[in-house]
């Protein structure tokens, strides 16, 4: 009778010690970059360009009459200039304009990602974006990464990837991994997008396998475009040159689903996906996905895919199906309502501006691009499927350029918002 009862509280404290509650975030820093490069960044944009003559490009000279911060930019600007490997020079802008980045601002502003990331975040588990190399994401860490392991990449272009994760939590199982498929590595580097990160982490006993993305921008919605008459924006199917380049993403990207979902306990996909998940499930359960034949089959040749979410993650094999989680914006009930409608609808530019204001989530891009999915431990969270929530910046999302009474500018900390979420694993 003893040894049975000793066996069982044996059998119940394994169980215990095998899960873990553990929060999980993703946030896009927005450029971000570790300091010896940022102090080579400023240098850049601080120099002076001047031009042969019109339609010329803006080139490097000593004697020119403008900065790197008082050029046009923009796509395809006309300026000698790799945003592969430096960021251009309006990052941060007020009044429509480039504001001139100093150390002192930067060194600001790496303070208040600290402050976020420690206070309103205090994740377990952080996919970055946007970021240039392990060190900058250290630099940002709260007491300067002391409790967390990081890992990154520094091959591809400046918009890099990395995960940091609590060395008291969570331990690596091998090394973080490069997905280069998701790049498109056939293409012209000018061309080519950025890869996935992937990191395996044993937590609580089991094994989770997390892969961040930051896939192709401007191809976000099946609402814009071509439903409202405007044309292919937003329309994945479409010879839109943006979401081409997203449509080409989709096979690597699941292909990485499932093979990578075989063999771990839980598999979580986050990040920048630069496509509203929601907006896509909104659309009628009948809606075709392909434009011949089925999300499951093989791909061919010339078949085009209008939803990412449907083609990726068809539950084919059965491991690899993913839940993507509501958003929500526990803000107030503003914000709430918002963020709720925002999921079925674009919204006016006078509810966005009710989102971006410094009274509410505070971040330029504050719905819509950042998604978390999950696939959970077979048994955790049994009906419960948790919420992700985004973390309002406030005030820390605004940039203000300096003036007689601020000699520093005020620089965003990002124009994402962090989205975490608290799982079972």
């Amino acid at each position: 009778m003893h040894r049975h009862v000793l066996s069982l509280a044996l059998t119940l404290a394994a169980g215990a010690a095998s899960a873990a509650d553990v929060t999980v975030a993703t946030w896009n820093l927005g450029w971000h970059l570790d300091a010896p490069l940022a102090t080579r960044w400023i240098a850049a944009c601080g120099q002076r360009f001047s031009k042969a003559g019109a339609g010329a490009l803006w080139r490097p000279d000593p004697n020119g009459p403008k900065t790197g911060w008082q050029l046009r930019w923009g796509r395809d600007a006309k300026i000698e200039w790799d945003i592969g490997q430096l960021p251009p020079c309006d990052v941060w802008q007020s009044r429509h304009k480039a504001v001139a980045v100093t150390e002192v601002a930067l060194a600001k502003r790496r303070q208040q990602i600290a402050e976020v990331l420690a206070t309103r975040v205090n994740a377990d588990v952080i996919a970055f974006q946007e970021v240039s190399s392990v060190q900058a994401v250290r630099e940002v860490l709260p007491d300067g990464g002391r409790d967390y392991e990081v890992c990154g990449f520094t091959s591809h272009k400046v918009q890099r990837l990395a995960f940091a994760w609590r060395r008291k939590v969570a331990s690596a199982v091998g090394t973080c991994e490069v997905y280069a498929p998701l790049a498109l590595p056939d293409r012209p580097v000018k061309e080519q997008p950025r890869p996935g990160l992937s990191v395996t982490l044993r937590i609580g006993g089991q094994v989770t396998r997390f892969m961040t993305v930051h896939l192709k921008s401007s191809c976000v919605s099946p609402l814009e475009g071509g439903r409202s008459g405007g044309g292919t924006r937003g329309q994945l199917a479409s010879d839109d040159k943006a979401c081409s380049v997203l449509q080409a993403q989709l096979q690597p990207l699941e292909a990485w689903l499932q093979e990578r979902s075989q063999g771990v306990d839980a598999v979580v996909m986050l990040g920048d996906f630069n496509r509203n998940i929601a907006h896509e499930a909104s659309l009628p359960a009948n809606t075709p996905v392909r434009s011949r034949g089925q999300a499951t089959e093989a791909y061919a040749p010339g078949v085009r895919s209008a939803s990412l979410w449907r083609e990726v993650n068809d539950g084919v094999p059965a491991a690899s199906l993913l839940t993507a989680l509501d958003t929500a914006c526990p803000l107030d009930a503003m914000s709430a309502a918002l963020c709720k409608d925002a999921k079925s609808r674009v919204l006016d530019q006078p509810e966005m501006e009710q989102l971006t204001d410094a009274k509410a989530l505070g971040c330029r891009n504050p719905i819509g691009l950042d998604h978390i999915a999950v696939r959970l431990p077979a048994g955790a969270a049994a009906g419960a499927v948790p919420v992700a929530e985004k973390v309002a910046l406030g005030v820390l999302g605004r940039t203000l350029e300096a003036s007689d009474k601020r000699p520093e500018p005020l620089l965003a900390v990002s124009d994402h918002c962090p989205l975490k979420t608290r799982l079972s694993l």
